[in-house]
């Protein structure tokens, strides 16, 4: 007969009792099969590419929600005006303009999705764009059947514009010294690039 440890399991109900999610064996039972869900959960999102999540989760999931999106519509607001002075429609299009900005040049797909945008609607502002001069497009040499699309002149002159509009309005971080908004940058930046792998 094959040798047994009973070690771990043994350690295994240590644990269990540190956690005082009861003591009896019925107990003890749902505790390892949470447990096993957990590790498949984690070893799924490995395989996806996506780290774990935290034992925390969705601890605070809906009023982060809440402050984020409010935080977005106090941007927006803070932001309209300048926006409008010089002709844009909303805040995609000067999302658009600075992507474009970074990217130099590229192709109309991937600057809708970079911007998570409806594709008809992407579609749509970057037609008016193009009308009012903002950006340039041409026949992509390597695909013909796609276009590439760039700022013009013009459209850098109104980003230069709207940039320095910015250092004027109300700051939307707020009361917030350096190394906190260091840190919520961060945050901020893990979260884009979390979420950004989960909808590739």
């Amino acid at each position: 007969m094959k040798n047994t440890s009973y070690i771990p399991l043994i350690n295994q109900w240590e644990a269990f009792l540190k956690t005082e999610q009861g003591t009896g064996v019925e107990d003890f039972a749902r505790y390892i099969l949470n447990r096993a869900e957990k590790t498949d959960e984690i070893n799924a999102n490995k395989i996806d590419g996506l780290p774990p999540k935290s034992e925390d989760y969705p601890y605070l999931t809906a009023e982060a929600g809440q402050a984020i999106f409010r935080l977005y519509k106090f941007a927006r607001m803070y932001s309209r005006p300048i926006m409008a002075d010089v002709g844009l429609n909303s805040f995609d299009e000067f999302s658009i303009m600075t992507t474009l900005l970074n990217e130099q040049e590229t192709a109309k797909k991937y600057l809708i999705e970079k911007n998570l945008i409806e594709f008809t609607t992407g579609m749509d502002m970057l037609k008016r764009m193009f009308k009012q001069k903002l950006i340039q497009e041409r026949v992509n040499p390597d695909d013909k059947r796609e276009k590439l699309v760039s700022l013009s002149e013009h459209g850098r002159r109104v980003l230069f514009k709207i940039l320095e509009g910015f250092q004027t309005m109300e700051d939307v971080l707020g009361d917030l010294n350096k190394k906190e908004r260091e840190e919520t940058i961060h945050y901020l930046e893990r979260l884009d690039r979390y979420h950004s792998l989960l909808n590739k």
